[in-house]
């Protein structure tokens, strides 16, 4: 049923010192506790990354110490509907390893 107010799912993370050039590793292998309306995508380490939702195309860029947020609520197109990354969806990254490493964190609300 949905409800007029947000929820957080459990912050997951990634360690940048598994990153791999060449081939997307999923942030978090379970994938998103719920459909969320909102993710954020935080890159706390010394190297930039790629963004894939599907593990395979290039879907976009994380520069190192930056984040980026999805509202996908934004994206809907007539009233009473809502849009939302499914329950269980994967974000993947890919990258070089860094120097000092760090972490890809991702964060997830939901409705």
């Amino acid at each position: 049923m949905p409800v007029n107010y947000i929820s957080p799912v459990e912050m997951t993370h990634f360690d940048t010192f598994t990153l791999d050039p060449i081939n997307y590793q999923p942030i978090d292998i379970i994938g998103l506790d719920a459909a969320c309306t909102i993710i954020r995508i935080v890159n706390d380490s010394d190297v930039d990354t790629f963004i894939s939702l599907d593990g395979v195309t290039d879907h976009d860029y994380l520069r190192a110490g930056n984040d980026i947020t999805f509202n996908f609520q934004l994206n809907s197109q007539c009233n009473n509907h809502v849009s939302k990354m499914r329950k269980l969806a994967k974000v993947y990254v890919k990258g070089v390893v860094p120097k000092f490493g760090g972490y890809i964190y991702l964060i997830g609300y939901f409705n």
